[in-house]
């Protein structure tokens, strides 16, 4: 589609137009009150850089352009439709990870920045996230599909690699980093909502091709949309508060871009993104309050115009069907039941879990989904007590700190610069409120927002730690090991696009649906070529 040269050339535009900030005093005093990360951790990573060759500067830059080509366009374009769109993104993605790996392993100087970036985290953080992996190897081993089982381990390893190259880059250049973020999600936003117009367009002048989103969102599911929305459109309006006021037209542009997100929201018909934004509002003004009050205007000023975009666009009479569907008690009882099941494999498997991936293991019930639809249960049932345990200690101590740590800075920041510190908050808030109601940790897009966001949040904490010393040999060895590993199980995930066709129609004759499971693939039940596989499950329902 000549994606890449389109690309680059609107986010050229973009960013000239949302970013050209004045010169002077007062355009100075403000960036050190937006960036205090740059004089906080400059004295740690002073002996650090001073030992590093210049050439990481270069490895760097392109490992975040990538993390950032990815955002921006992948959400958007499709450059391999043949395998279909969630296979698309997480053949994408894998390259990606790839990509990363490879250059870790080719660029000594990349892998000492993000060891030393690894190395801040506080002691507790650093065994707390090597029990996890140790029991995610051991989850593996007695697993029934054991390959599926170490592909999630390693993903999800490569995933936290992802987010340590992101806080690098914050800490190193911390405006510059920022810049490049907002600029990739306003990006990857304009980009959808031209996708979107051209249709609707198409949609006005050819009767055969349908409305949005029945004409076509590039998913396979709008759900995975939804997920996407609920990262992005906290960051949306973060950057209309950052914006300069001189700079009124892209500050309308991406005002109107907030209330086409929420017009999309309303024409999805969906509830997880809605409720996940009403925690996050609730989240940033309890946390933030007067702080937040920008931020929470935007919102507020982008749903009022998105209900109205959507009656001039969507509308046929009457409400949203949103509206209704809070109401039904069907689609709750789907939802309780798959809760159910990962409960019971909890209580079969309450120490290492079921295997990682394996809620989708057919004989484990054969529910209707590849996941729970919901993170905590999901990582309790198919990873173990423990391992929950610990993860989820660590995120709640390790979100709340930051949360604070932003929540006083903001006490004294500029209101652009807490503008980004809201949104970044509201973006977490309103994913884990999203993760407990539906497959967000799962998808492929979801699972970049993930690092990126977790990594920009990483990067901006103030870690109160001595100075971190170059890492040593072994350091070095452990991560490469670490590396290959990861890199060859979830590259080897890529032989299953050969069996996509057969795979899908195995699953249409075990199961009375035809409706597709995504997890890993858009198909991702475990095994269902396997006849006894299949037998089994049909025993045990």
């Amino acid at each position: 589609m000549g994606g890449p040269g389109v690309g680059a050339a609107l986010f050229s535009l973009v960013s000239l137009q949302l970013f050209t900030f004045r010169s002077g005093r007062k355009t100075e005093r403000v960036a050190k009150l937006q960036y205090p990360m740059e004089h906080a951790t400059s004295s740690t990573f002073t002996t650090l850089f001073s030992k590093i060759d210049r050439q990481t500067f270069l490895p760097s830059t392109v490992l975040m352009w990538g993390i950032l080509g990815y955002i921006a366009l992948i959400p958007t374009l499709s450059v391999i439709p043949s395998v279909g769109p969630y296979n698309e993104k997480r053949v994408l993605q894998i390259g990606l990870f790839v990509f990363l790996g490879g250059t870790l392993l080719v660029s000594r100087s990349t892998r000492e920045v993000l060891l030393s970036t690894v190395a801040q985290l506080p002691r507790i953080g650093r065994w707390g996230l090597g029990l996890v992996l140790l029991g995610g190897v051991l989850s593996s081993l007695p697993a029934p599909a054991a390959f599926h089982a170490f592909v999630e381990v390693g993903h999800f390893g490569l995933l936290f690699a992802t987010a340590g190259i992101v806080a690098a880059a914050v800490r190193q250049a911390p405006r510059r980093t920022e810049r490049d973020l907002v600029r990739a999600v306003v990006l990857s936003a304009v980009l959808y909502a031209v996708f979107f117009w051209v249709g609707y367009g198409m949609h006005l002048t050819i009767e055969k091709i349908e409305l949005w989103p029945e004409g076509g969102t590039n998913y396979v599911n709008i759900r995975n949309f939804n997920h996407y929305q609920t990262w992005t459109l906290p960051l949306l309006a973060g950057t209309v508060v950052a914006l300069p006021k001189m700079r009124r037209t892209a500050r309308v542009g991406v005002l109107g871009l907030v209330a086409l997100w929420w017009a999309l929201i309303f024409a999805s018909n969906v509830r997880g993104t809605i409720v996940a934004m009403g925690v996050a509002a609730v989240g940033v003004g309890l946390l933030f309050r007067q702080e937040a009050k920008r931020w929470l205007l935007v919102q507020l000023a982008g749903l009022l115009v998105g209900i109205v975009l959507y009656y001039v666009l969507f509308s046929t009479g009457g409400g949203p069907p949103v509206v209704e569907k809070f109401s039904d008690g069907g689609t709750y009882s789907k939802r309780l039941q798959l809760w159910r099941t990962s409960l019971e494999m909890a209580w079969t498997h309450p120490w290492l879990g079921a295997g990682p991936m394996h809620f989708a293991w057919p004989p484990y019930r054969f529910a209707t989904a590849g996941s729970p639809h919901n993170a905590f249960l999901q990582w309790l049932a198919e990873w173990g007590l423990p391992s929950t345990g610990i993860m989820s200690g660590l995120a709640v101590w390790g979100g709340w700190r930051w949360m604070d740590q932003e929540r006083r800075a903001a006490e004294e920041a500029s209101a652009a610069s807490n503008g980004v510190r809201v949104a970044l908050v509201g973006s977490v808030l309103a994913a884990a409120a999203h993760a407990m109601v539906s497959g967000l940790l799962v998808t492929p897009i979801s699972q970049v927002f993930l690092a990126l966001v977790g990594g920009w949040a990483w990067g901006r904490y103030q870690f109160k730690q001595k100075p971190v010393t170059v890492p040593s040999n072994l350091a070095h060895a452990v991560l490469c090991v670490l590396l290959v590993g990861a890199m060859g199980v979830v590259g080897s995930s890529l032989k299953d696009l050969s069996t996509v066709e057969e795979r899908r129609d195995a699953l249409l004759e075990a199961v009375d649906r035809n409706r597709f499971s995504p997890r890993y693939w858009g198909q991702g039940f475990l095994h269902v070529r396997d006849s006894e596989v299949i037998d089994r499950a049909r025993r045990d329902r």
